[in-house]
């Protein structure tokens, strides 16, 4: 499996967010992460980019910047950093549209090593949690601490 280096992320204590830019071959997009409670015990991941003209969050804009391993290194980064605080917790997400998560989950096979890591990830498929598999089509995937 093919390591992925991280963004490096900073933490807006402000608003509750991590930032990171997406730097690509269409140039470098601000980025950012954040945990919304959506039940106990579960966060719903929001990544989002921020357009600095407008200062608006989307999380429906395509930035096709040639990164999504990458940047999904950095989430998974950005969740361990997250769970490691909060280690009863667990996460949430899908993408914004089918073939978005879809690509998350192409993405997520190049990246999260499920023997080496410390987090398990599953996926949500036919009304039911299973563990993550890369040729599967899942809805949604949840994170938590391996115990």
């Amino acid at each position: 499996m093919r390591q992925y280096q991280a963004y490096p992320v900073t933490f807006d204590v402000e608003n509750a967010r991590f930032r990171f830019q997406s730097i690509g071959k269409r140039g470098v997009f601000d980025k950012v992460v954040e945990f919304i409670p959506i039940a106990p015990g579960i966060h719903n991941l929001a990544l989002l980019d921020y357009d600095p003209l407008t200062h608006e969050f989307s999380d429906i804009s395509v930035t096709d910047n040639g990164d999504m391993p990458e940047v999904i290194a950095t989430v998974i980064t950005i969740i361990h950093g997250f769970i490691d605080s909060t280690p009863d917790q667990k996460v949430y997400f899908e993408g914004s549209s089918a073939a978005r998560t879809r690509l998350y989950q192409i993405a997520i096979s190049q990246v999260f090593d499920p023997v080496e890591s410390d987090l398990s990830i599953e996926g949500y498929k036919d009304r039911q949690w299973v563990d993550f598999e890369p040729n599967i089509r899942f809805e949604g995937f949840l994170v938590k601490k391996k115990f």
